[in-house]
């Protein structure tokens, strides 16, 4: 089996070396799509003294007084170009975070800061990358100070011991079709969700807890291919847990850094292993180009 996350203690450590300007805005907006969305839906976790928040598209009520980071790996994405240019129109500052592309071309073109990044061939892979640079920013804006060499402490501490739990969980995975659910971490649950879709071509699906609690525990009553997963132990989880008979994918850490790194390498290792089981090549996409083509060609682009 081949492991496209092997190498993130180092991606981690190479990614501190990158350089951001600064945020001069009192408000910040996050924009991205799929795995460039993660990213700044995650940052979310450490609840920074920031008024900062993440969306998919073009955000709403944005002026000169706020800052659009706009996040898009390949630099190509319909929707997150679409979203830096309705940005520009209202006034608003854009900072970019990309590995080139059009993204890349636009802003030598229209003057906005620009991340360029390096990371592996899939945006997926390259997590290290694109988060990075985007906690900096936001760590400095907030004036908390983040040790973000936590998050290569992450991989390295629990690499070996997730190898084994990834196994596991691949196994229970494929007795059905897993849903993922989080409250602090319910981010995380979106990024298992997308991994199992995109590496093992297999569905999954999330939801957030406490709002689970009044609606989705009831289709467990008859939804019995459903296999729950709660990622977090604070007692919140626990209500969905015993709700539901979700198995928890409990935080390793007292540090959040090291439990969002380390739980995404399990997140990724774990769709590898049931893309491994199932015979399916992990960077072979069958409907999501389709679907890119047809999204240009509304945006025009």
């Amino acid at each position: 089996m081949r492991n496209e996350y092997a190498n993130w203690d180092g991606m981690f450590e190479n990614a501190l070396k990158i350089s951001v300007p600064e945020l001069t805005t009192e408000r910040v907006i996050f924009t991205g799509m799929g795995g460039s969305y993660i990213p700044g839906k995650i940052a979310e976790i450490f609840d920074l003294n920031i008024d900062y928040y993440a969306i998919n598209g073009t955000p709403k009520r944005i002026d000169e007084k706020t800052t659009v980071i706009a996040m898009s790996y390949s630099g190509n994405t319909s929707e997150t170009i679409s979203a830096i240019k309705a940005s520009i129109e209202k006034g608003s500052k854009v900072i970019a975070i990309t590995s080139g592309g059009k993204i890349e071309e636009m802003a030598k073109q229209m003057g906005f800061s620009l991340i360029k990044v390096k990371g592996s061939t899939q945006t997926r892979y390259s997590f290290p990358v694109l988060f990075t640079p985007l906690m900096k920013l936001l760590s400095q804006k907030s004036n908390e100070k983040l040790n973000l060499s936590e998050l290569k402490a992450g991989i390295i501490e629990f690499k070996d011991q997730f190898m084994d739990k990834a196994k596991i969980l691949s196994s229970k995975i494929l007795k059905g079709v897993p849903v993922f659910y989080g409250s602090t971490y319910y981010p995380l649950a979106i990024r298992f969700k997308q991994e199992i879709n995109e590496n093992a071509k297999y569905p999954a699906f999330y939801g957030e807890i406490p709002e689970v609690n009044h609606n989705e525990v009831e289709s467990y009553v008859h939804g019995t291919n459903l296999v729950g997963f709660v990622i977090g132990n604070e007692r919140i989880d626990e209500v969905t847990s015993s709700a539901i008979g979700a198995e928890i994918i409990s935080t390793p850490s007292n540090s959040k850094l090291k439990n969002v790194s380390s739980l995404l390498y399990l997140a990724g290792l774990t769709s590898l292993y049931i893309a491994d089981y199932l015979k399916e090549d992990p960077e072979k996409l069958y409907n999501i180009p389709k679907c890119r083509q047809k999204t240009s060609e509304i945006f025009k682009l």
